[in-house]
């Protein structure tokens, strides 16, 4: 698991393209720099150096720490550090070995001039990159720290608003669980004065919603064709109350039952759908229930005759709960309409499901 992560991490900042502005940026002076210096012959592979030496400090110089931080145990920093000395000296090393061995050796200077031995020889002193190399070293452990510090602290605060979305999404999702069963236990009320016989039925079949409901709590992510059974029984309990008064007609492909879905989508458009649409209207009315596709996300449309849709009339608990919660999913073009369309009142639910866009 630490190991799948921090190369996950590592791919992210190869291909960064913030990374690969600040490499442009930086290196791009560094050669400039040395172009305005006459006294240094132009070598491409030495104006390539800084730009790969750049690339490398942002790409590698975290690994120590990241794979420190993952240990048991204390003395992570400790151990960080020993590691960064070791693993930057390394590949550092090998990037200057790389880079020697391909330059081209400049001429020996000439040890005779000709009036006899040059005065102005002098003992060769040391090598200047030595220098640069501990350098290197020193700045990528500094640099490998700050940005596997930035880089937990950022998975950190992923992880919390994960975890929030989720305590929210669950509050919600508890929320509309009563209030379905309200309408339904309302709606039993009429049909005890009516139909005793009936509503012993409705009864039974009340108690299986029940238990479905209480099944779909406990998840997060509920296959589609589990909703449309959960809303097939909400539709046969309102069946016993209104009779002829409900005709439901579905447009189901065979792949939507394999499909996440977040509990309780379906479930809300279509008891929305009955409670203000079909149920208020004497003569009842039709409610069509599809599901489909628009490019990579799934669509969700309930829509149903009966009594017109008002615009003034502000949005209750389970259309406003459906909304919430669609603003928790990282789908940002996830979308909710409800309009009218001559005598059908049109509810349609967009967003991209798991795997998906």
């Amino acid at each position: 698991m630490r190991q799948e992560w921090i190369l996950r991490s590592l791919a992210r900042r190869l291909t960064d393209r913030w990374n690969g502005a600040l490499v442009l940026l930086v290196g791009g002076m560094f050669c400039i720099f040395r172009a305005l210096d006459s006294r240094h012959p132009v070598v491409l592979l030495e104006w390539a150096f800084p730009f790969a030496a750049i690339y490398l400090h942002l790409a590698l110089a975290p690994l120590p720490w990241q794979w420190a931080a993952g240990k048991q145990g204390g003395g992570a920093q400790l151990r960080g550090l020993f590691l960064a000395v070791v693993f930057n000296a390394a590949w550092v090393a090998a990037l200057f070995f790389a880079f020697r061995s391909l330059r081209p050796v400049p001429p020996p200077p000439p040890a005779w001039s000709e009036g006899g031995p040059s005065h102005h020889a002098h003992p060769r002193g040391p090598d200047p990159g030595w220098g640069l190399g501990l350098m290197n070293v020193a700045f990528a452990i500094v640099v490998g720290w700050v940005l596997a510090e930035k880089e937990r602290m950022e998975a950190r605060e992923r992880r919390t608003a994960g975890l929030l979305r989720q305590a929210e999404a669950k509050a919600l999702q508890n929320q509309l669980d009563p209030h379905v069963l309200y309408n339904a236990l309302s709606g039993l009320s009429e049909l005890i004065r009516e139909d005793p016989l009936a509503a012993e039925e409705v009864i039974t079949q009340l108690a299986d919603l029940y238990r479905r409901l209480t099944l779909h709590g406990t998840r997060e992510r509920v296959a589609l064709g589990e909703e449309r059974r959960l809303v097939e029984a909400y539709l046969a309990m309102e069946q016993m109350r209104l009779g002829d008064r409900l005709r439901a007609e579905w447009t189901w492909p065979e792949w939507a039952d394999g499909t996440p879905v977040p509990p309780l989508f379906l479930l809300t458009l279509v008891e929305n759908a009955i409670k203000h649409g079909i149920s208020p209207c004497e003569a009842g009315g039709d409610v069509r229930i599809a599901c489909g596709r628009v490019g990579e996300r799934l669509e969700l449309m309930v829509e149903n005759t009966g009594r017109p849709l008002d615009p003034a009339v502000p949005r209750g608990v389970g259309l406003s709960n459906l909304e919430a919660r669609l603003r928790l999913l990282a789908d940002p073009e996830a979308a909710f309409d409800l309009e009218s369309r001559g005598e059908w009142t049109v509810a349609r639910l967009r967003w991209a499901p798991e795997g998906r866009a």
